[in-house]
């Protein structure tokens, strides 16, 4: 299967924190500020931006394996941003490294992500 990506890739987007990303509204916190699970969501979605028109038609990926550290906290409308780099390909198999900045340039959250380029027919029907 060919594509198009190539490592090197990258992309950086800002982001805005919403009720909907707190540990609180998650019901996974009792503290209202981003949940991890929030911040992984919001590097899943910044990755699949950047790559989805670069996956051939019929194609698309799927999350392998997500290693994270959450450092500090955003609370509700905080702005940050998320920085996405693909580190490398192999066949398929993408590899991401990636972080989220706070105002401040302070790293609120850093990780490695892997996913996977399949054949939406395999999984869809």
């Amino acid at each position: 299967m060919d594509h198009a990506l190539k490592s090197g890739l990258h992309q950086s987007t800002k982001v805005v924190i919403n009720q909907r990303d707190l540990a609180t509204s998650l019901e996974t916190g009792e503290v209202p500020y981003a949940a991890t699970p929030s911040l992984i969501i919001i590097m899943e979605k910044v990755i699949c931006e950047m790559i989805h028109p670069e996956i051939p038609e019929g194609y698309t990926t799927v999350s392998a394996e997500i290693n994270v550290k959450h450092l500090l906290p955003l609370a509700h409308n905080d702005h940050a941003t998320c920085s996405i780099h693909l580190k490398f390909v192999e066949d398929t198999k993408l590899f991401f490294d990636f972080a989220i900045f706070n105002t401040d340039e302070d790293i609120v959250a850093i990780g490695a992500h892997e996913r996977f380029i399949v054949n939406k027919s395999e999984y869809v029907s």
